[in-house]
C-alpha cells in the first residue's frame, strides 16, 4: 500500500535512504541553495515553473537525485516558490532568477508565513505517511492472524 500525495503531477525521487532522509531535511532555504548551484553549475540564469516540474520529475534520468528533491520540494509548495520568485518585483510570472534563490538560500523566508506553513505541510505529510504505514503492517498482521482462526475446509 502506499499513498499518493497531491504534487501537482511530480513524481518524487527514488525511495533511497539517501534520497529519503535528504528530503526530509528540505526547507526553503536548502531547496534554494541547490537549485541555485544547480542552475549555476548549467548556465541558467533563470527557470519556470514548467521547468522546475521537469527537474521534479527527471523523465530522462539525467537529473542529480538532490536537484530533483529541490525541484520537487518548490513543485508541492507553490506558495515558497511564488514568494521567492515574487520577493523583488510585484506579480507572479512563474519565472524566478538564479538571484532570487540566492536570497531564499540566506534566509529571506526566514521566520515568514510561507515558511512556517510549508514546515507544517512536510511534517503532517510525513505524520500521515508513517500513519498509513502503520495501518498497512497492522492490517497485515491482523490477516495473519485472523487467518490462523479459520477452521480447515472439509
Amino acid at each position: 500500500m502506499s499513498i499518493t500525495l497531491p504534487s501537482a503531477g511530480v513524481t518524487p525521487p527514488s525511495q533511497t535512504a539517501y534520497a529519503s532522509s535528504f528530503e526530509q531535511r528540505l526547507n526553503a532555504a536548502k531547496s534554494s541553495q541547490v537549485l541555485a548551484d544547480y542552475m549555476k553549475e548549467n548556465g541558467k540564469s533563470a527557470i519556470n515553473s514548467g521547468e522546475l516540474s521537469e527537474l521534479a520529475n527527471n523523465a530522462k534520468g539525467d537529473v542529480p537525485s538532490d536537484v530533483a528533491a529541490a525541484a520537487a520540494y518548490m513543485v508541492r509548495h507553490t506558495d515558497v516558490y511564488t514568494a521567492i520568485e515574487t520577493h523583488d518585483v510585484a506579480g507572479a510570472d512563474g519565472l524566478s532568477g538564479s538571484w532570487n534563490f540566492d536570497w531564499a538560500a540566506a534566509g529571506g523566508l526566514e521566520g515568514s508565513s510561507v515558511e512556517a506553513i510549508a514546515a507544517m505541510t512536510d511534517a503532517f505529510d510525513r505524520a500521515i505517511g508513517a500513519s498509513a504505514k502503520i495501518t498497512e503492517i497492522t492490517t497485515e498482521k491482523k490477516t495473519e492472524i485472523d487467518a490462523t482462526k479459520q477452521r480447515p475446509q472439509n
